[in-house]
């Protein structure tokens, strides 16, 4: 039973790096998440409870999408901002401790008449 248990642990291998088809591609999520911003916002009337309801909804929604891409073993990160435009400026930052060759980022943002959608995902290899 032991020499069976070496060759499966000879066998197995550990893989530290997605494949290259399997690597987190900023400009395809982009493209993601720009269509569902113009899909789910267009004609958007806001308030904030509206706004607080529409940013749950744009999470999950964009976090479905992403999980469609098969991506495997990255985990996403989404954060949506919507805020009323009263003419004043706003700043959303992030900082992430990441791996340069596997993790990466995209955002997008959707401007309106009287709202601002700030929306980012984080794509994170997990090891």
């Amino acid at each position: 039973m032991m020499a069976g248990a070496a060759v499966a642990d000879q066998n197995a291998t550990f893989q530290i790096r997605p494949d290259l088809k399997d690597k987190f591609r900023s400009s395809v999520v982009r493209d993601v998440i720009h269509n569902t911003l113009v899909e789910n916002l267009t004609g958007f009337v806001y308030s904030l409870e509206a706004g607080d309801e529409m940013s749950k909804s744009l999470a999950d929604l964009l976090r479905n999408k992403l999980l469609d891409l098969n991506l495997p073993r990255y985990k996403f990160l989404v954060n949506i901002v919507i805020g009323e435009q009263r003419g004043e400026g706003v700043k959303v930052g992030a900082r992430c401790l990441w791996d340069a060759d596997t993790d990466n980022y995209a955002s997008d943002v959707f401007l309106a008449e009287t709202f601002f959608c700030s929306a980012a995902v984080f794509g994170v290899y997990f090891y």
